[in-house]
């Protein structure tokens, strides 16, 4: 080929390690492998190799001209889900909340459960701690929310707290307490004493600070945020460090980046690496980030189907939603991310009869990697998903993965008919056409209830599949809903490892706020404006003689605003300055200010964007106009609530610097389908009948082919099923458009 790669992205899914090799002129390659969860360097080095053998190349050819390497993957979320995480942590917090851990909060009892499940209390269950009580210490102390310390630190009890953890065999403390968020001052004193303590018994302890990983309100999720940093998040730098040591055996000099929940990169060094523990689905909201400002479209809902979840996506007014915080396991955790709901529905999930009723059940664990009964060499012993489609005639045993993978049809079959198709006395056709179709039933509900539950119906959205298994079962989990387009992208089984390639490298950084912005001239009446003004009056003490006063009331109000804000984000600039200084990064920092906002008294913010950090009366109406616009595109118009003011409950910062990105070549389109495409017929199940099925190369079709169902369109990563009534266009971006036809 005549250029070389330059920029290298990776997924390491449960299932499949994805990577994608992209050149100066925005030619790309797809490599797949099976992920190697003991060593996930060998399943990258895998993946890459089979991705560069498509231009007839090695990986030591290409690693030396590599400029940049991004990593998503699920190392440190496979360390909370596998309990395998730093064992020996101490706590240290304040004095009554020492079981702030094992009370949780009730939605931790149920946010991973499905609606139905949510309903019955016999399903709640509460995540058993990572760091058990006897290890958690409480000592005197208390800041206010005001940042005013109220009780000052007992030292002595800190002292003994240590010693206390220590002689109890901690490698690492933890200093969280109430209000540091506001006021570090107690957990920065603290942390000093730990410290000497561990010096005198000649122990290395490392000690973390609440304010420092997490500086926002509510101790629940900050805590969980630090404990997850310590448990799941540093082990992850020695991984990272052997992952370096592995690629510069083979020639890399590129740096490698993490990608982070938010849709940056940030280097293995970042002080919040728990940042990064959700990198995986949050690059796949890159990518159809892109693809929804390509195409101009303002709501898209992206689909992830892979071997084990199916996880969904949301833009909305052109914008993805971003969440305050992350569900890591069941832990809520002061991390912001995109947002992303799972069910754990995918290609290779576990079927099953249940001895009780008798009846299906699908999942929730699955085959990974291991694919199921049709691989052989898996061991699998439990038929899946994936043979149900080897069964259907969806997937050719023979070119799975390529061909690197051989699956035995006999097998899938002989296992399935077994296992499911005589205890529930049906034909064996029909029983793997039955649990195909109740999987994506399943993913259908999931669907239609997150684009209802964000209060609209799926005729606003158009919808982009992707992930390994998303072309093989999007016309089943889209059918009869009524999207206003479909699209499946050629890139789609690597599309979370192209999403990682789309973004620069970046450090989101928050502070919690409570500023009261009263309503905005001309909105409210005069005489409710006088009664909350009289109510702010009353709060800050102040006494009015007249009317008059009021406006003086206004004025104190958005000068606090615009002197906190201001601070605020000069605080936050200042550590994105020093977090780029401590990893060594150089170049122009883009900073992205925002604030999270509500109307007063509501119980729900959105994050709104701001045009400068230089805080005046002018931005902060440009603020309040941009949450009113912005409000009533993700809720209603009537919903608004402006004559009774907002509150700003959070400040961010994104600090930014920008490395190159690969742009998308665009073909010319035309209607003549090459001769090479065309790979022949196979029977195919849909519905209760068979069909014969064309075969198509997927990588040998053009821009403007059109290909009508029955059809199979095979691509070494995926097989993208057209059925009958169906059909689909590929456009000029590479984009395949399922329709039904008319």
């Amino acid at each position: 080929m005549s250029k070389l790669p330059v920029v290298l992205g990776i997924d390491t899914g449960g299932t499949m390690t994805d990577t994608v090799l992209v050149t100066e002129d925005g030619s790309f390659v797809v490599g797949k492998a099976q992920t190697t969860p003991e060593n996930e360097a060998i399943g990258i080095i895998n993946s890459i190799r089979d991705a560069v053998k498509r231009w007839g190349m090695s990986v030591e050819e290409v690693a030396p001209n590599l400029k940049t390497v991004i990593y998503s993957g699920t190392i440190m979320l496979n360390r909370v889900l596998e309990r395998k995480g730093l064992q020996h942590i101490g706590i240290i917090t304040t004095a009554g909340f020492e079981d702030t851990l094992r009370m949780g909060r009730s939605r931790q009892a149920w946010n991973v459960l499905s609606y139905a499940e949510r309903l019955h209390a016999v399903s709640h269950f509460h995540p058993e701690p990572l760091v058990p009580r006897n290890m958690i210490v409480g000592v005197r102390e208390r800041i206010l929310v005001t940042g005013v310390e109220m009780i000052p630190l007992y030292e002595n009890e800190v002292e003994e707290a240590a010693k206390k953890l220590i002689d109890r065999g901690v490698k690492a403390i933890i200093i969280a307490f109430l209000n540091s968020w506001a006021n570090p001052k107690h957990e920065v004193e603290a942390a000093e004493i730990v410290r000497k303590v561990a010096e005198k018994k000649g122990v290395e302890v490392s000690v973390f600070l609440s304010h420092k990983i997490a500086p926002v309100l509510g101790e629940l999720r900050r805590l969980n945020a630090v404990v997850i940093q310590v448990y799941a998040a540093e082990p992850s730098r020695e991984q990272f460090r052997i992952m370096e040591d592995e690629f510069k055996k083979r020639g890399f000099k590129a740096p490698l980046y993490i990608f982070t929940n938010y849709g940056t990169v940030v280097p293995p060094t970042f002080e919040r690496l728990v940042h990064t523990i959700n990198s995986g689905p949050a690059a796949g909201c890159v990518g159809v980030r892109n693809i929804a400002d390509t195409y101009g479209f303002d709501y898209v809902i992206g689909t992830d189907v892979g071997g084990t979840s199916f996880d969904v996506t949301p833009i909305i007014a052109g914008q993805p939603v971003i969440s305050p915080y992350t569900i890591v396991e069941r832990f809520e955790t002061a991390v912001p991310s995109l947002a992303v709901e799972s069910i754990g529905a995918g290609t290779g999930s576990y079927l099953r009869i249940d001895p009780v009723t008798k009846s299906l059940k699908i999942g929730p664990d699955s085959a990974g990697y291991r694919i199921g009964v049709s691989w052989r060499e898996g061991g699998v012993d439990t038929v899946t998903i994936n043979d149900a489609m080897v069964v259907l005639g969806y997937l050719n045993p023979d070119y799975f993965l390529g061909g690197d993978i051989k699956l035995d049809k006999e097998i899938a079959e002989k296992e399935f008919r077994k296992q499911i198709a005589e205890p529930l006395g049906l034909d064996l056709y029909d029983a793997a056409w039955g649990s195909y179709t109740m999987v994506a039933d399943d993913m259908k509900l999931h669907l239609e209830a997150i684009a209802r539950g964000l209060g609209f119906s799926p005729e606003n959205f158009y919808v982009i599949s992707y992930g390994g298994g998303g072309p093989s079962m999007v016309a089943a989990y889209t059918a009869g809903l009524k999207f206003r387009g479909i699209l499946v992208p050629e890139i789609a089984p690597a599309f979370s490892a192209w999403g990682t390639i789309l973004s620069d490298i970046g450090v989101r950084v928050e502070k919690s706020l409570e500023l009261y912005i009263p309503p905005l001239p001309g909105i409210t009446p005069i005489g409710i404006s006088e009664m909350i003004m009289r109510g702010v009056a009353e709060l800050l003490k102040v006494k009015i003689k007249d009317i008059s006063e009021l406006e003086g009331i206004r004025y104190l109000l958005y000068a606090n605003a615009i002197h906190a804000l201001s601070s605020a984000w000069k605080e936050l600039a200042n550590y994105i300055e020093e977090e780029f200084r401590r990893a060594g990064l150089t170049g122009e920092i883009k900073l992205q200010p925002a604030v999270r906002m509500l109307y007063a008294g509501m119980l729900d913010d959105i994050e709104v964007g701001a045009d400068t950090t230089e805080v005046n009366e002018e931005v902060i109406r440009k603020l309040c106009e941009s949450f009113d616009s912005l409000f009533e595109k993700v809720y209603a118009s009537a919903a608004r609530s402006r004559e009774f003011g907002y509150t700003i409950t959070r400040a961010i910062l994104m600090g930014y610097i920008s490395i190159p990105k690969p742009a998308l070549l665009e073909e010319m389109e035309t209607e003549i389908v090459p001769k090479e495409a065309y790979k022949g017929e196979r029977e195919i199940y849909w519905g209760g009948k068979w069909y014969t099925a064309e075969i198509y190369e997927m990588g040998l079709l053009r821009a403007g082919n059109k290909i009508e169902g029955p059809a199979v369109i095979e691509s070494p990563a995926s097989s993208y099923v057209v059925p009958p009534d169906y059909l689909t266009k590929l456009d000029r971006r590479r984009v395949f458009w399922l329709e039904v036809k008319k």
